[in-house]
Parts: structure tokens; sequence; C-alpha cells
């Protein structure tokens, strides 16, 4: 049996845990082991502007980096398009106008998440830009209407539009690239138990654009029940003395039991301190993105919205997996070629390993991979493994023996799986979706796992971007929920667009 992962025989309980157990260590770099005294650091970023007032000045400039980025691929598209279709006279008031470039893209919030969001990424800001640019070419042709110079043709508008926005979009990705290298991480603590500081930390850890560097966590004594990944630094009316000695610039809250007058004072102490603040909800379990922050009078709520996708949705979803699997088939078939050839020279045949999995509704279906096991795979699983004590219904083998040289080349690079566009193009499985499971692991599911049995499974998906084998079976659960709960095309480009950064780093590859 050829599996990255293998599964127990034992269905898990039907309520999700709070804190899922650490079957996985937290990667190295993105926590540290003990508390840190910012004097003995001996390797600083090229630009020190840490603690909260360097994360002030920090944000400040970055901002003003972002806008002049975007103000300069507005003039780039300018200069292009005067090249082909635009009066000289058009162009020059076209540059006395560009500033309400800017001005629109401030209006929708393109300048105000970096150092809000705990993990903001240019990705995220995708759907923003296309709607700022469409207005924003609304408004510079509605002034340059009423200019001494005329307005901007339709196909000189649309050629502008697009440049602008690619120009922007890469500009802001590269800015953010050299910017993280530049500034290093900001240093960040965590308030709670030890358990739910460790759930934090893991997260931080699977998504490392949040740039977070937790140095500890602020609450109760682990009591040698299992000794916290984070240090404890104190009790939570420390944060103060803590953020100063730490140069802390972001505390996350993960705290059940801290009453609303508590609440109030650590808000109030992290504000007069400049820290940015996130709280993890109390029920955070139970909101996935499939939820709206609204207000009835002073209170606020939170509204549900329980519906299936929508059949459009579902419609433009399959057309996009023909269109790019029919394609990635053709233009990768010298790949097929000599990937088949090398695992030939390898070992020998069977080039393809195939495997009945659950589709749609635990529908069975013929799962096509690179073969990258020796071929009496599943004879010697028992040698490596014990099914009987695991913990929870899945395993990794990091080093797994029965990996071939070839083999494990293609599994780093997630090669193997390019065979499953053939079962994209005939509608098994979907680009972008939970990733397919045995039927004797299906079979063992209850209610609540069987959800990601809803849609088609993918290709690639939230696992394969966030952590990949590094993740516990919980986290892997909370993952694919949340993607279901907020399908939407938008959603499965972002993550194929995640995807070949995910693969190039590597994290959890087996």
């Amino acid at each position: 049996m050829e599996n990255r992962r293998i599964t127990a025989t034992h269905a898990s309980s039907n309520a999700a845990p709070e804190a899922p157990p650490l079957l996985h260590p937290i990667p190295s770099g993105l926590v540290r082991d003990e508390p840190a005294d910012p004097g003995l650091e001996t390797a600083k970023p090229r630009l020190d502007l840490r603690g909260p007032v360097g994360a002030q000045r920090r944000g400040a400039l970055l901002r003003r980096l972002l806008a002049a980025v975007d103000w300069l691929a507005l003039l780039a598209a300018l200069a292009v398009a005067n090249g082909y279709a635009m009066s000289e006279e058009t162009f020059l008031w076209a540059l006395v106008f560009s500033p309400s470039w800017i001005l629109v893209l401030k209006l929708h919030g393109l300048y105000d998440h970096d150092h809000r969001r705990i993990r903001h990424s240019t990705l995220d800001e995708v759907p923003t830009c296309v709607s700022a640019t469409a207005l924003g070419i609304l408004v510079l042709n509605g002034l340059l209407a009423i200019s001494p110079g005329a307005a901007m043709g339709a196909s000189s508008a649309i050629l502008v539009g697009a440049l602008a926005l690619a120009g922007s979009l890469a500009g802001r990705a590269g800015l953010r690239v050299g910017w993280h290298r530049l500034t290093g991480m900001a240093n960040g603590i965590v308030i709670g138990s030890p358990q739910t500081a460790d759930m934090i930390a893991r997260r931080v850890a699977i998504h490392p654009e949040a740039r977070l560097q937790l140095v500890g966590y602020l609450g109760p004594d682990s009591n040698g029940s299992g000794g916290a990944a984070l240090a404890r630094l104190g009790g939570v009316p420390d944060i103060p003395a803590v953020a100063r000695r730490h140069q802390v610039e972001r505390v996350v809250v993960a705290e059940d039991d801290m009453s609303d007058a508590q609440a109030e004072r650590m808000i109030r102490d992290c504000k007069a301190a400049g820290l940015a603040l996130t709280i993890l909800p109390r029920h955070h379990a139970l909101l996935g993105p499939g939820v709206e922050l609204n207000r009835l009078a002073e209170l606020p709520v939170v509204d549900f919205r329980f519906s299936a996708p929508p059949r459009s949705t579902l419609m433009l979803k399959r057309l996009m997996d023909i269109a790019v699997s029919g394609s990635a088939l053709i233009l990768l078939s010298p790949l097929f070629l000599a990937t088949s050839m090398l695992i030939l020279l390898d070992s020998g045949s069977p080039v393809l390993f195939r495997q009945t999995r659950a589709g749609k509704g635990g529908r069975p279906f013929r799962m096509l991979k690179f073969r990258t096991m020796v071929s009496d795979a599943e004879l010697r699983l028992g040698e490596l493994v014990n099914l009987a004590q695991l913990d929870e219904p899945a395993f990794k083998i990091p080093n797994d023996p029965r990996v071939t040289r070839v083999g494990r080349v293609l599994r780093r690079f997630s090669l193997d799986e390019l065979p499953q566009l053939l079962n994209v193009l005939r509608g098994e499985m979907s680009l972008v979706g939970p990733r397919p499971e045995e039927e004797a692991v299906v079979a063992l599911y209850d209610e609540r796992q069987r959800t990601r049995l809803t849609v088609k499974p993918g290709l690639t998906g939230p696992m394969q971007i966030y952590g990949r084998g590094d993740l516990t079976f919980e986290e892997r659960l909370a993952m694919e929920r949340d993607y279901l709960d907020n399908l939407s095309v938008a959603g499965d480009l972002a993550i194929l667009m995640r995807t070949p950064l995910a693969i190039l780093r590597g994290h959890g590859a087996y």
C-alpha cells in the first residue's frame, strides 16, 4: 500500500477538541525555547525597528512604500499606453490627476492591514485590488473628461487598468518580501494556558506570513503536565514589563476564563503600551470563515451563513478544472515522459500506482499517481508502525525506507501527484479540495468528519499549503472545514497561487 498518510482503524469523537494534541513538533525558528534577552541577540535585522515604537515607525514607512509602488505602477502603465493610443496632452493631465489613484486605493483600505492583522499577504488583497483598479480608472477618466485633455478611450483605459493592476500586485509582493527580510520578525507573546499557547504557536508556524516570533506566554504554569513549548514569562498583569523586556509588538489572547473586567484591563494595558492585540474567540472551533461580524445596536453579533455553494460557483469551479487540467496534461507531457523513464530505470515497472479512494459523497474512484515506493511496500508496513497503538487516525513516516531514490525526489516536489490531473479532467477530483482518503478510513468517519466528503477531493488544498505532513489530524480537519464553509472560486485561485511556493518550501513533504 503506497500511502503518504496511513490511518488507524478507530473513529474519533464527535466533539472537536479546543487544543489539538501536539503529535508533531513546532518548527524551529518561529518560537524561542526560553525567554529572550534583546541584549543578547546575535543576528539583528538590517533595519532594527523593533518594539511598539519601532512597529509604529515601521508601519508608517511600509504604508508610504506601498503607496509609492502603486503610484509607480500607474505611471508605468500610463507611459506604456501613451506609446499606443493616448495623446500627449491626455498623458500629461493623467500625471497631474494620478494622486487620485492613491486616494481610491486608500479608501479601499489597501494601506491599513499590514500592521493591524496578525496575518496578511498580497494574495489576500487581489479581490480588493481588482475593485480599486476599476474604480480608480473611472475616477481618473472622469477627471480627464473635465480637464483640457480628453478622456482616455476604452482600449487605453483597459490597458492602463490591466497594467497598473499587474504592476501593483507584483510590486507589493516584491516589496513585502524585501521588507520582511530587511526588518525581520516581530516579537509576540500569548496569553492563555500552556496547551492553548502551544496551539497558537503551531498555527503561527503553519502561517509563516504572520511574520511573528513568539517569545513566550503569560498564564498558569504547566505544573509538569507535559511541558509547554513556549516559556512562561509571568501572569497577565505582567504585560507591560514583559513587553518592555522582550520588545514585544503583538499580544495573542487565548484565555477562556478571563472576566470582562480583566479583559478590559488587559486591553487598556495593551493600548497604553502601544501593543497590537489579537484575541481568539472563546468558541473559535465553531467560527469558520463563513461567519460575519455584525452589530445590533451597541451589541456585536456573529451571523452564520448555512447554505450550499451556489450552482454558479460549482459550474465555474468545474470549468476551471477542465481548462487547467486539460492544458496542464498537454503542456506537461514531456515531464510525464521523463518521469516515467526515471521510474523505469530506478525500480522498474509499473510506472503508475492506482488505489481506490473515496470521492464526493464517499463514491469510490481509482486515483492515479507516479509510483514512489518499492513493490512490496504494503507487506513491509508492519515493520515500521504499529497501527493499534496510534493516538490519532493518521501518522507520517518522515524517512520511510520503502520510498525509492526517484520516489523521494518526486515526493519532495509533489511531482508524483501530477497524474491526478487525469482524475480532475474525468470529474472524479477537482483542482482544489480536501485530499482523497481510502475507503477503509472513510468508513470509520463520524458525522463531523464526513463533512469533508461533501465536495470532490482535490489535487491541492488547504492542507497542502499550510503544513502538509506536519499537521495533526485535527488541524487538517479544521482547515478543511474552513475551506468548505467558505467555498468560492476566488478561494480556489488563492490556494492554487500559494501551492507552488508551498512546494518549493517543502515543509511537511515526506
